[in-house]
């Protein structure tokens, strides 16, 4: 090998690990930077007429395992959405309690139950009466709370879908200007890893919010759909322009209805959980209470003497009209609060019974122990009003903690696949430590060459001088 073959050799050494050592360098800097990608350089040897004259650096090098990165975000995406949802039904269950708790409606139709039988035992017996009015006014209190609670953590669920709606727009556009900035960049030999890398952060936004599959075209420009292959972005955005839209409670791309179900477009993120709630989770748990309602409002109405005319509860304070929303309907009647020896002769009585006198009262507890049907999703066909509120209050907490169990394992697996795309993809520290010292070790190698090469030039001046 010729001196200057060395020399060129050497020399291209020297410049290849200085740009080695600043990609390290940058790689050290951002090794806290969430969705920072390791940088590596690729390198290929030079040869001069089938000799070796030193290395080059072909291109930057921003190496991700693809399909690590497609089933982190679909796992996240999966927790995100069964998080929302579960929130949703604690909200709601917190409420309603537990069929043991003070405040929930198994609890209080039991304790109505029970001041009906301490009347029956005391017929005239004022503090009686009244202890029955009160239980049969928190029976209905309890009922409007919790179809109000059921009320307000579903508007509250649209408010945080448009809200999530807007949060995927707004990435979106992000995203298409990415695209045509990498493009750009790529087409002129640019290096566009750190464009890619926020790139990268956004799709992970985005997926959080709705379950996304990408593709990448061969100009670096990435196409977003939803699971199942809707289009959500595969065309420069104009300014302004909403790929998702809400058309009262139906989430659209592009001017297309998705869904919910476990075939639909939606299928994890937080717009599923959101969409669930609103669709699914509240009606259903409203359906529950407005069987109960219409179950206790006709079971009294016909303890009456006239079973068609308002008995102890009422429909807005008339007689039972219609099973939905009726639970934030339901009402003590108001003659029962002015006169309560109704409680012992009948809501619907000319005139109080003679003192002493049990039949009306024993009509009302046939109430509790007589058997109904019930037409509610999850409840029992045929129960006791007790037993199906009993049921109804254990089937919402079985929601809650079937969707934080199932949250909670979520959890595990998309931590377990964002812990093995960071290990994969992003920087560890000892690594590139250790890279820098074989790097400052390459680079004296090459500066002791070109000062060998440089003593060995000057020895030929000399002789030649």
């Amino acid at each position: 090998m010729s001196v200057q073959l060395a020399l060129t050799s050497a020399l291209s050494g020297l410049r290849t690990t200085q740009q080695q050592a600043a990609m390290v360098s940058h790689n050290l800097a951002n090794a806290t930077t969430a969705g920072y990608v390791r940088r590596d350089l690729d390198l290929s040897a030079v040869t001069t007429a089938g000799r070796g004259a030193g290395v080059r650096v072909d291109a930057v090098a921003r190496k991700v395992d693809e399909l690590l990165i497609r089933d982190a975000r679909f796992e996240t995406s999966r927790y995100s959405g069964q998080e929302a949802r579960a929130s949703a039904l604690a909200d709601y269950a917190l409420v309603l309690g537990q069929p043991q708790d003070e405040k929930s409606v198994s609890t209080q139709l039991s304790k109505l139950q029970q001041a009906f039988a301490r009347l029956h035992d005391m017929p005239n017996d004022d503090a009686a009466r009244n202890a029955v009015v009160s239980q049969a006014t928190a029976l209905a209190d309890g009922l409007n709370r919790a179809a109000e609670a059921a009320q307000t953590v579903q508007e509250d669920a649209r408010g945080r879908l448009q809200t999530s709606v807007d949060a995927v727009n707004t990435s979106l556009q992000r995203i298409s200007d990415l695209n045509g900035r990498i493009a750009t960049l790529e087409t002129r030999g640019g290096d566009a890893g750190d464009l890619r890398d926020e790139r990268d952060r956004l799709l992970d936004q985005v997926s959080q919010e709705i379950g996304i599959r990408t593709y990448s075209r061969e100009d670096g420009q990435t196409v977003v759909m939803t699971r199942n292959g809707q289009t959500l972005l595969d065309h420069p955005l104009a300014p302004g322009e909403q790929p998702l839209t809400l058309l009262g409670d139906e989430v659209m791309a592009n001017g297309v209805a998705l869904s919910a179900k476990p075939d639909s477009e939606i299928q994890s993120g937080r717009i599923m959980g959101y969409v669930q709630t609103i669709k699914q989770d509240m009606p259903r748990a409203m359906a529950q209470l407005d069987e109960l309602a219409a179950g206790i409002v006709q079971a009294f109405q016909g303890a009456e003497a006239d079973p068609t005319q308002p008995g102890l509860f009422t429909d807005a304070g008339a007689a039972y009209g219609a099973t939905a929303g009726l639970a934030s309907r339901i009402a003590v009647n108001d003659a029962v609060r002015t006169e309560s020896w109704r409680m012992q002769s009948g809501v619907q009585a000319a005139a109080p019974l003679q003192p002493g006198d049990q039949t009306q009262i024993d009509k009302f507890l046939t109430v509790f122990t007589g058997t109904r049907s019930f037409a509610a999703t999850d409840m029992p066909a045929s129960a006791t009003l007790g037993g199906y509120a009993t049921a109804m209050v254990s089937a919402q907490q079985g929601y809650r903690t079937g969707a934080e169990s199932e949250m909670n394992a979520r959890k595990i697996s998309a931590d377990t696949l964002e812990t093995a795309r960071i290990n994969r993809d992003g920087v560890n520290i000892d690594d590139e430590m250790q890279k820098l010292l074989l790097i400052e070790q390459s680079y004296g190698a090459s500066a002791q060459v070109v000062q060998v090469a440089g003593r060995m030039i000057d020895i030929l001046l000399q002789i030649k001088g």
